[in-house]
């Protein structure tokens, strides 16, 4: 099944300096899963991602620096690189100054191989998470969130009340106004930098239990 790692935070520089952290966070979770040894350059075809040498971190900070450059504002996203196999791999997706001035967010869309794990593997998904969060703190709000669960059209439908969107996973920061009311309906809480990682009954049914909130 696809997951989708999400968090947003406070940066604590420019987008470039905030890049680094992405590289420290690639580095960190590299040994969590052969998925997420080898990251590549996103590319316009399998061909030429197949032929592209693993990113470096002046490739990434590279990256970051053309994308910001060439923004017609302040606010951008990029996705810079990928991991696992070509065609069925991990996505990185990055943001800077949203939904906010000095917001970055990071997100991991999986691929086959990772959401199978996570799927199996409740302590893989804790690492993630725990890890994130603690490489980027201060972390605003953040989630793992299972890709076949329907969210909201918020065009059509109110926000969540947490205004984020749903996860089995979810931190919160100590000074959220969420953050009293996510132990309520959390099955287990894991204290981390800044927050506390929520966790809301399983894969299947956090989205109930989040329909409480």
């Amino acid at each position: 099944m696809g997951w989708h790692l999400h968090m947003r935070r406070r940066a604590l520089g420019d987008p470039v300096s905030e890049g680094r952290r992405v590289w420290e966070w690639i580095q960190q979770i590299r040994p969590l899963h052969p998925s997420l040894n080898l990251w590549r350059p996103t590319a316009d075809s399998p061909q030429e991602a197949e032929q592209a040498p693993p990113i470096t971190q002046d490739y990434l900070l590279q990256y970051i620096h053309d994308a910001q450059t060439t923004s017609r504002y302040p606010h951008f996203s990029l996705a810079p690189a990928f991991s696992g196999q070509i065609n069925q791999g991990n996505k990185l997706d990055l943001s800077f100054n949203k939904p906010s001035p000095g917001n970055a967010g990071i997100g991991l869309m999986t691929g086959e191989a990772l959401g199978s794990a996570l799927d199996a593997r409740e302590d893989l998904a804790d690492t993630l998470m725990h890890t994130t969060a603690s490489v980027f703190t201060p972390i605003i709000i953040g989630g793992l969130s299972r890709s076949d669960h329907p969210i909201k059209n918020l065009n059509r439908d109110k926000p969540y009340p947490f205004f984020y969107v749903p996860g089995w996973k979810m931190f919160f920061a100590s000074d959220s106004p969420h953050y009293q009311r996510a132990p309520q309906l959390a099955t287990r809480t894991t204290p981390v930098a800044n927050g506390t990682i929520f966790t809301f009954g399983t894969p299947d049914t956090y989205p109930t239990i989040l329909d409480q909130w």
